[in-house]
């Protein structure tokens, strides 16, 4: 490197970089594919506010029937599993993207029933 050369600069991390990296750890949380995820993200004084429409994997009523810590062992209610989540999901984007997250509003748009796999 010559001395001459400026150094620093500038990273700029575009909205749509930002949004693909909420629908993914969103649809992480909740077992569900990225693609059926979808973000809008605003700006609050150098802050984001993020609105996250997401589907939900959860267990079969059957199973629950058949099974009663299928709820638990499966995380919980969705209320819980939300409420888990919200945290992390402001967590993991804040130190992916460098980002402060102000406020997220979760709506779930579906429920996804997770197969149940038979043991043999």
């Amino acid at each position: 490197m010559s001395a001459d050369r400026p150094t620093g600069g500038r990273t700029v991390i575009t909205a749509r970089a930002i949004e693909r990296i909420v629908r993914a750890v969103t649809a992480d949380q909740f077992g569900v594919a990225t693609k059926s995820v979808s973000a809008d993200l605003t700006d609050e004084d150098g802050r984001l506010d993020l609105a996250v429409r997401t589907p939900i994997r959860v267990v079969s009523i059957g199973r629950v029937q058949d099974d009663g810590q299928a709820v638990e062992r499966s995380g919980g209610s969705i209320i819980d599993r939300a409420n888990r989540s919200e945290a992390v999901i402001i967590e993991r984007v804040g130190t992916i993207t460098g980002s402060t997250v102000s406020k997220l509003a979760l709506r779930f748009t579906g429920a996804e029933i997770k197969r149940e796999r038979r043991v043999r």
